[in-house]
């Protein structure tokens, strides 16, 4: 006795390609946003001992120092000075300090009336050319220093 049709069962694969797709295209939209903080143009020190980035942090700054000491802000992080005039650099110190008092304002803002005695929840993440003289990466940390921000960390890439 047969049971069913002689015909060949074909399992259907649409919704595992449908599925497949769609998780290609999140993961190429997460490279996209991470790439879009980082910038090409800087070429990090190399350092004999170096820690893999922390990806439990949540709040991230990304500051891009290039070689003359100038910030390259991310796409996300640009914004609109009051002449209108769109900002992409940051060119000294005081600038990088406005910056960053703007961010931890809009931390605390975030964090709520619970959060206002903690620390600042976002660490900044420091990528400096490995050509940038110390003293503006000194003068970029000090900043980082006088807006509140405890918790900074360079970037480098380990050395073969």
């Amino acid at each position: 006795m047969s049971h069913g049709s002689s015909d060949k069962c074909e399992p259907n694969f649409t919704p595992l390609l449908d599925l497949v797709l769609q998780l290609v295209m999140f993961f190429m939209l997460c490279a996209n946003f991470v790439m879009d903080q980082t910038s090409v143009e800087i070429k990090l020190p190399s350092a004999i001992a170096a820690r893999p980035l922390d990806r439990s942090e949540e709040y991230t700054i990304y500051l891009n120092v290039n070689d003359q000491g100038k910030v390259i802000l991310a796409s996300s992080d640009q914004y609109r000075d009051g002449n209108g005039e769109l900002i992409t650099t940051l060119d000294n110190q005081a600038q990088v300090e406005v910056f960053l008092k703007r961010r931890a304002k809009e931390d605390r803002s975030a964090a709520g009336p619970a959060g206002a005695d903690k620390p600042l929840r976002s660490i900044i993440i420091l990528r400096v050319d490995e050509g940038c003289p110390f003293e503006k990466t000194y003068g970029i940390m000090k900043a980082c220093r006088k807006a509140e921000y405890l918790r900074v960390q360079l970037r480098a890439k380990k050395s073969d």
